[in-house]
C-alpha cells in the first residue's frame, strides 16, 4: 500500500474502505492511492483514486461511494451527508479516459516497453449495486454486494476480463515493476508524522468511545450495575460520564478508586460537575451519598473496602443505587486482595452486568501484542491501525538505557511532544529504573507520576510511571521498560496493564530470558490473539 496508511487529510469514508479492502486482500502487488495525472485528454488534471501495479497488468480503479445512479445520460452522486452532483461523465468514462492518461504518461516516460503492458479498469461502488447496463462490461464493475465477498474477487475478474482482451501483453518484470513504482509513487514520504498519525487515531477514539455512551441509557435506568471490560474499553471515562449525568440529575454523587492517581485524575475529568471524588483510603462519610459510583472495582473487592462502601450510599447494596466498573482479567489481582466472594456477594444483589466487548483505546497492532503476550481479553479493537509495536532486545541496563534513548529521540523527530510521552516501569523503582539514567531525567525533564501531576494530566512533561500508579490512565506513546520476568502469573498482570496503556505507540525493552519467556507465551496464545485481530480488521 502506498502510502502505507492514510492520513488525516479529506478523504472519503468509501475510499477509506476500499484501502482497508486492498490492504487486506492478499493480491500480489502494489496498490497506490490518489493518482494525479497533470496530463488528461480534455481536463487540466485528472485523478485515479488507486492504481494497482500487479504481476501482469496496470490496472486503474474509481470509487464511487453512497448513491449513484444514472438516468437519461445523466449521473447523480449522493454521500451520507444529503450532498449531491450531476454530472454527464459516469465513473466507467471518467477511469477508461484517466486510464488512457496514465499509459500515455508511462509510455512518454519509459517508451515503447509500455506498449507490451497490459492496462484496464474497474468501477467499485461499495454502498450500491447498480443495474446492468450495456455502456459497461459486467467485469469491469464491483458493486456493493460482490464488494462484500471480496475485492480480490472482483480485481481477479477484472484481471482476467482485461487480459482477454489484450492476449499478446507481457508479464511485468521486475526491473519494470520497479521503475514504474518509482514514476508513480510520489518522491517524498506520505506517511504522516508519528504525532499527526497520533491526533487522528485520538479523533477516531473519541468517536468510538461516544459510541460507548449507548450503555449509559442502561445504566441510567438500572439502580444497581456491574459493568465489565478489559482495559482499553472505556471503563473510567462511562465511570465519569455516569457520575456527571446523575449529578446534572441533582442527586448527591460520589466516585470513588482505590488508587490516588486514578481519583486526582476522574478529579480533573469532573471538575465542575458537583460529584465528589476520593480514593477509598480518603473516604470520609458524613452523610451517605445518593449514588455510588466505583471505578476499578477489582481493586476493591474485600469484604472490609465493601463494609466501608456500603456505609457511604442511601440503602447500602441491597436497596442503594450504585454502579461498579470492573476488570477481571489481569487486572484483579495487581493489589493481591481481590477475593472472588466479595464479588459473588455483591452480586446477590441482583444487578444488571453489562459489558464492554469493544476496546476503543488501543490500536490493532497495540491489542494483538497485549492479547499475545499475556493471553488477556481486552476486546476487539475498533480504534484502527497504528504502528507497529517495537520489541528491543538488551543486554543490561545500560544498553536499555541507550536503547530508550534512541527510541525517544526518535519520537521528538517525529514532533511528538513530550507530554505525549510516558515511560512505565514494570519494576515500579525508579533508583533501579533505566530512565534514571537518561539524559532528560538528569536535566530534571522527566516528571514522576503522582497525584498531582494526574490532575491535569496529560502533562506537558515526559512522565515516567509504575505500573500500579499509570492504571487506569493513558498516553499516546508508551515505552514499558524494566521488566526483569514474565514467568509468573503476577509478573504477566503488570505486563498486561503497561502494553495496554497507549493508544498510538508502544515500544518495549526485553532481555534475553524475558524474550524466550515472551515466545512461550506468544505459541500459547496466538490462536486467540489473531482471531480477535481478524475481527478489529472485518
Amino acid at each position: 500500500m502506498v502510502p502505507t496508511e492514510l492520513g488525516a487529510e479529506d478523504i472519503t469514508s468509501s475510499e477509506r474502505r476500499v484501502f482497508e479492502a486492498f490492504a487486506a486482500s492478499g493480491l500480489v502487488g502494489v496498490a497506490l492511492h490518489s493518482l494525479n495525472l497533470p496530463d488528461h485528454g480534455h481536463k487540466l488534471t485528472a485523478e485515479l483514486d488507486f492504481v494497482l501495479l500487479l504481476e501482469d497488468m496496470v490496472l486503474a480503479v474509481e470509487v464511487k461511494g453512497g448513491q449513484v445512479s444514472c438516468r437519461d445520460g445523466r449521473w447523480t452522486y449522493n454521500d451520507r451527508f444529503g450532498h449531491h452532483r450531476t454530472s454527464r461523465e459516469g465513473p466507467f468514462k471518467q477511469v477508461q479516459t484517466a486510464m488512457y492518461a496514465l499509459r500515455d504518461r508511462l509510455r512518454q516516460r519509459h517508451g515503447q516497453v509500455i506498449d507490451d503492458v497490459a492496462f484496464g479498469f474497474v468501477v467499485i461502488t461499495p454502498d450500491v449495486d447498480l443495474a446492468s447496463s450495456f455502456e459497461w462490461a459486467e467485469e469491469t464493475y464491483c458493486g456493493r454486494g460482490a464488494f462484500s465477498r471480496g475485492v480480490a474477487k472482483a480485481v481477479d475478474r477484472a484481471r482476467a476480463y482485461w487480459r482477454g482482451k489484450q492476449a499478446g501483453k507481457l508479464p511485468i518484470g521486475k526491473d519494470l515493476q520497479v521503475k514504474l513504482l518509482q514514476d508513480l509513487r510520489p518522491s517524498f514520504d506520505r506517511s504522516p508524522l508519528l504525532d499527526a498519525r497520533a491526533s487522528l487515531l485520538d479523533t477516531v477514539m473519541l468517536r468510538l468511545t461516544d459510541e460507548q455512551f449507548s450503555r449509559l441509557d442502561l445504566i441510567s435506568e438500572e439502580p444497581r450495575v456491574i459493568c465489565s471490560g478489559g482495559a482499553g474499553t472505556g471503563k473510567t471515562f462511562l465511570a465519569a460520564e455516569v457520575a456527571r449525568r446523575q449529578a446534572l440529575l441533582g442527586r448527591r454523587v460520589l466516585f470513588v478508586c482505590r488508587s490516588e492517581v486514578l481519583a486526582s485524575y476522574a478529579g480533573g475529568m469532573l471538575a465542575g460537575a458537583s460529584v465528589d471524588v476520593m480514593p477509598l483510603s480518603g473516604l470520609s462519610i458524613t452523610e451517605p451519598y445518593e449514588v455510588l459510583v466505583v471505578d476499578e472495582a477489582q481493586d476493591l473487592m474485600t469484604f472490609e473496602a465493601l463494609e466501608v462502601l456500603e456505609k457511604a450510599v442511601v440503602g447500602g447494596w441491597a436497596d442503594g443505587r450504585w454502579v461498579m466498573f470492573l476488570d477481571q482479567n489481569r487486572q484483579a489481582h495487581l493489589y493481591g486482595d481481590f477475593d472472588p466472594d466479595a464479588l459473588q456477594y455483591v452480586q446477590s444483589f441482583g444487578p444488571v452486568k453489562p459489558r464492554l466487548r469493544f476496546n476503543c483505546r488501543n490500536t490493532r497492532e497495540i491489542a494483538f501484542q497485549t492479547r499475545v503476550c499475556t493471553g488477556a481479553d481486552i476486546g476487539v479493537s475498533t480504534a484502527g491501525t497504528g504502528p507497529e509495536v517495537t520489541f528491543a532486545s538488551v543486554g543490561d541496563r545500560q544498553a536499555e538505557t541507550a536503547a530508550l534513548e534512541a527510541h525517544i529521540r526518535m519520537l521528538k523527530e517525529h514532533e511528538v511532544l513530550p507530554g505525549h510521552i510516558s515511560i512505565v516501569s514494570v519494576r515500579g523503582d525508579w533508583e533501579t529504573s533505566a530512565a534514571a539514567r537518561l539524559r532528560d531525567a538528569r536535566r530534571g525533564r522527566i516528571s514522576r507520576l503522582s497525584p498531582e501531576l494526574a490532575a491535569t494530566w496529560p502533562t506537558q512533561r515526559m512522565s515516567w510511571a509504575s505500573v500500579l500508579d499509570i492504571k487506569g490512565l493513558e498516553n499516546r506513546f508508551v515505552c514499558v521498560i524494566d521488566v526483569d520476568s514474565v514467568e509468573s502469573e503476577a509478573e504477566i498482570d503488570l505486563l498486561y496493564v503497561a502494553l495496554s496503556r497507549p493508544r498510538a505507540g508502544l515500544w518495549v525493552a526485553t532481555n534475553q530470558s524475558v524474550d524466550d519467556q515472551l515466545r512461550a507465551l506468544f505459541k500459547e496464545n496466538l490462536v486467540g490473539a489473531m482471531d480477535v485481530y481478524k475481527k478489529a480488521k472485518s
